[in-house]
């Protein structure tokens, strides 16, 4: 576990200088945001979650929370955001940090595997790539119309993502072989379970935009129609997804998320300037639907499924 935690911090630190670099010579106000990165990344809560402490899993982001409310009401501008949030993560990071001591891996350990990092880092690159393309093909008003309408299916993947992390190390503890088929099943039943809120919520979603957000928003209507059907396929796929990790290959889920990114970012660069919004989150919702028929597909497969000769552990998974 040793050894993860310190690539963990590895990458999480490059990931920050890279990022504080991009602020020195575009937007120095948001450097602070780099503290973020490294508080979820070297942060320790998913190892008090896989070692089923939850207490401890939970607090640092009750904490952080805290800070950010608490802040909320004297922070003003954008400076003072990011220095609020920096501020508040390293809170979390600190707390993190001293609940869950770490001691030295076992000689002889597996060592681990960064496949569900780059999985990870994929997943944020499909998701963030339509928004950037509209600002640089078309128009940074546009950009943040379209921004501003993601949020809500952002929220609903949030909360989906939570879902996944805390579920692997449950269905990684019940590996073995003989029983993949039928929990193929339940996770597909499950997921489509999962994502029925959205026949109410996605059209109470689109009906908000003008009423809540302003007529100016109103052109963001359909885009929002095409990324809840996304994030409702992404929430069938969840399911899905943790079970393959845990009775498929890490490596496989991360090179299929992987191609799918890169699939996205291509379809985003040839139809955004010409058809901006809607075409941002139609190619979104393609990625969506490869990336759904890739795991219906592989579960439907795997006749019998048998548990990896080195486990995915909830300490790997976390990556």
């Amino acid at each position: 576990m040793a050894a993860l935690v310190r690539r963990r911090a590895r990458v999480s630190a490059t990931l920050a200088g890279v990022w504080a670099l991009m602020c020195l010579g575009v937007a120095p106000a948001v450097a602070p945001l780099g503290a973020v990165v490294v508080a979820r990344g070297a942060g320790r809560d998913w190892v008090a979650l896989g070692a089923g402490r939850r207490v401890r899993a939970a607090l640092p982001g009750l904490v952080r929370g805290g800070v950010l409310v608490a802040g909320a009401t004297v922070a003003s501008g954008l400076a003072g955001a990011a220095w609020l949030w920096g501020g508040a993560a390293l809170c979390e990071f600190a707390l993190s940090r001293a609940l869950n001591p770490v001691t030295g891996r076992p000689e002889g350990g597996p060592a681990p595997d960064a496949w569900y990092l780059l999985a990870g880092l994929a997943d944020q690159m499909l998701i963030s790539a339509d928004t950037v393309v509209l600002a640089v093909l078309r128009s940074s008003g546009e950009a943040g119309v379209y921004a501003s309408v993601y949020r809500y299916p952002a929220a609903w993947t949030m909360v989906v993502g939570l879902g996944v992390v805390a579920a692997v190390p449950l269905v990684v503890a019940g590996c073995g072989p003989g029983v993949a088929r039928r929990r193929w099943r339940t996770a597909l039943a499950l997921g489509v379970l999962a994502a029925s809120p959205l026949v109410v919520l996605g059209p109470l979603a689109v009906w908000s935009l003008g009423p809540v957000w302003g007529p100016e928003f109103v052109a963001g209507r359909d885009a929002l129609v095409l990324l809840v059907v996304a994030v409702g396929l992404t929430t069938v796929s969840a399911p899905l997804r943790v079970l393959h990790v845990g009775f498929g290959s890490d490596r496989q889920v991360a090179l299929v998320t992987v191609l799918a990114a890169v699939g996205n970012l291509g379809a985003n660069l040839l139809l955004v300037g010409t058809w901006g919004m809607t075409a941002a989150a139609a190619t979104t919702l393609a990625a969506q639907v490869a990336l759904l028929a890739y795991f219906v597909t592989w579960g439907w497969r795997a006749a019998a499924l048998r548990a990896p000769a080195v486990p995915m552990t909830a300490v790997t998974a976390s990556t």
